[in-house]
């Protein structure tokens, strides 16, 4: 299975709170009851998050062969999140820190608590739509944004970017993930019978109270960037029969990640970088560039980075989208802003720095003197990048 996160890291390190154990209930109050109407956060009295608590622990699935796959296919260990993994790559030699992305999402937190955490973790809640996305989506007509505000955009670049590059893009699907999604029964009622092969009943009562929980200001109904914070790049390209879910090649974009980047200031570029470089991803598939790859830090890192390139390259060529002069200082930056810190992490994407630099690179490539307009190969894009990749590896500290 091949998946490419663009915030893979970003996640597991907001997550960390996910795997705790749920505390000793001090009572057995009743069960809460599902409603419709909004609440507020003084609502969740301690003895209400207790029940609910207590509830959540009887229908919290208790394992499935289906989410393991999901997971080992996307990217996502739970565990992982709280585990201290084998550091890969000496981070003392780089130049690190938080971007101003992470820091917006961290913002969008504060008023998140450890109770908020382990309920959305213990349910599995937080991968609902990441799962229905995987699973269900395109599925009619998609919109990419809360608000649609970037469905037109995108469309336009998706089409772009299959006539760009020389390899057949064309059962590529791109699909949209929405964390409004858990407040429709229909969908979630399919996703958790499907995933934990519960009846309908469970199902539903399951989708209800977390509903209920999700009407607290503070999660906007699923609408906080949180559950939809990612975008990635999913094919079974070149996978073992017994690792395939039968999903064919997919680009899911997601709102959290756009929001994030409209928000500090990148939403005019930010968007199309974002699909362009899932779509580096699926060139990657395409002419097995990730074959050769353990799937360690520093192999990930290496795609990552590249994938960066790709997407440069493309947005800064003249039959791509033409970007120029501050577009162009906005698009290396938006790379720059999906840089993580995580050394010792499988999922590490590559440095702040890191991600500039190979964007920064292909548009010196895409612009390059003599080169009128020609697209160079997929492929040959690809060799030169990895000839310049120690010098964008060099430590910086």
């Amino acid at each position: 299975m091949r998946t490419r996160h663009t915030l893979t890291a970003a996640l597991a390190l907001t997550l960390t709170l996910g795997t705790a154990s749920a505390p000793a209930l001090a009572s057995t109050p009743a069960a809460p009851t599902a409603t419709a109407s909004t609440t507020s956060s003084e609502d969740w009295t301690d003895e209400r998050s207790r029940a609910l608590l207590e509830r959540l622990q009887e229908l919290a699935p208790a394992g499935s062969d289906r989410v393991d796959t999901l997971n080992r296919a996307l990217g996502i260990d739970p565990q992982a999140r709280a585990a201290q993994l084998e550091r890969a790559i000496d981070g003392s030699q780089y130049e690190c820190s938080d971007t101003e992305l992470m820091g917006w999402l961290d913002g969008q937190l504060a008023d998140w608590d450890l109770v908020d955490i382990l309920i959305l973790s213990l349910t599995g809640a937080l991968d609902w739509p990441t799962y229905d996305a995987l699973l269900f989506q395109p599925d009619g007509p998609q919109h990419y944004g809360v608000d649609g505000e970037h469905t037109k955009e995108l469309e336009k670049t998706f089409r772009t970017l299959t006539a760009f590059w020389d390899v057949d893009g064309s059962d590529i699907r791109m699909g949209a993930m929405h964390g409004s999604v858990i407040q429709d029964d229909a969908r979630m009622v399919r996703l958790l019978t499907f995933l934990y092969g519960y009846t309908p009943e469970e199902a539903q009562e399951l989708t209800d109270l977390i509903q209920d929980y999700l009407q607290q200001d503070k999660f906007a109904g699923g609408d906080h960037p949180l559950f939809s914070f990612n975008a990635f790049a999913y094919s079974e390209e070149g996978a073992p029969p017994e690792a395939q879910l039968g999903i064919g090649d997919k680009i899911i974009m997601g709102d959290g990640i756009l929001e994030g980047m409209g928000a500090i200031g990148l939403g005019d570029v930010a968007p199309r970088g974002i699909l362009a470089h899932e779509y580096g991803h699926q060139v990657q598939f395409e002419l097995g560039l990730f074959d050769d790859h353990a799937g360690d830090a520093e192999a990930t890192r290496e795609t990552e980075l590249e994938a960066d390139a790709l997407a440069g390259y493309y947005l800064s060529h003249p039959r791509g989208e033409r970007l120029r002069n501050q577009r162009v200082d906005a698009f290396v930056r938006s790379f720059g802003e999906v840089g993580d810190c995580s050394f010792a992490s499988d999922g590490h994407h590559g440095t702040p720095n890191q991600r500039s630099a190979s964007a920064a690179w292909a548009d010196e490539l895409a612009n390059a003197k003599g080169a009128k307009g020609h697209v160079l190969p997929a492929g040959t894009v690809s060799d030169r990048f990895r000839a310049v990749l120690p010098e964008i590896l060099a430590p910086d500290a």
